[in-house]
């Protein structure tokens, strides 16, 4: 999809080829990626008539060679780009924002554990984990063996979880901020959003915080509601995640 005024962005680990005109993305699949794409349309559609900032579905295209999804551009900068000297503030508003999201009612969307871990069992299965995606220390062991400490502590996440309605890609460059209030001005990439444990989204956010940002996610923790998290949940969400990608 080039030309007419169509560039090419660099996305970070998607399958799909992202381009912007103006003030729309155009995000375009092969036919193997159709569902996926379909999915994602849905839920922004739906994320965007709740009233919490996000793009809003501008045109979808489909053909016998693909998809398109058309969004709307949102405002800000995301929080990959933001200067040190605004973080504490950026995470105060993350985190109400993430709060709200947590809080929002009649999602028609799920994302249960046994269905994210069925999809790690199959990364896993055909040698898919890209290794960038995991710490040094679990680098030092195969994945099926990473596979396997998920699946133990399974019993011990399902085992009092309090389900929300999760972003399921809780990262920076999917929260846009006005640069200047600091406010959030849009989440995006919404693919994986549905009903699941919070602790998903603050296992991502807060390891971001950390290893992008080399920031104490505290002022975010608080600003969210939750000072002491569970770490066990946190440790278990954080393994789980890059386990999902390939």
């Amino acid at each position: 999809m080039t030309g007419d005024g169509w560039a090419a962005v660099a996305v970070g680990d998607s399958d799909t080829s992202v381009y912007r005109r103006d003030g729309v993305f155009a995000k375009c699949c092969s036919t193997d990626g159709v569902r996926d794409l379909r999915g994602e349309r849905d839920r922004a559609e739906w994320l965007a008539g709740t009233g919490l900032p996000a793009a809003t579905v501008v045109d979808w295209l489909e053909s016998s060679d693909g998809a398109c999804l058309i969004t709307s551009a949102v405002p800000g900068v995301a929080g990959t780009d933001l200067p040190p000297a605004v973080h504490t503030r950026a995470m105060q508003s993350l985190g109400r924002t993430l709060r709200d999201l947590h809080s929002l009612p009649d999602c028609p969307f799920d994302r249960p554990l046994a269905s994210v871990i069925g999809t790690a069992e199959d990364v896993v299965r055909r040698g898919a984990v890209n290794p960038q995606f995991l710490t040094d220390e679990w680098r030092l062991l195969e994945p099926a063996e990473l596979l396997a400490q998920v699946v133990a502590e399974r019993p011990y996440v399902e085992t009092g979880a309090e389900l929300a309605v999760c972003h399921g890609d809780a990262c920076l460059p999917n929260v846009f901020f006005d640069p200047e209030s600091l406010a959030v001005t849009g989440l995006i990439d919404v693919g994986r959003l549905g009903i699941a444990d919070p602790y998903s989204d603050l296992a991502l956010i807060t390891i971001q915080l950390h290893d992008e940002w080399s920031a104490d996610p505290e002022p975010f923790l608080r600003a969210y509601g939750v000072p002491e998290p569970d770490r066990r949940r946190l440790e278990f969400y954080r393994l789980l995640d890059p386990l999902t990608w390939g």
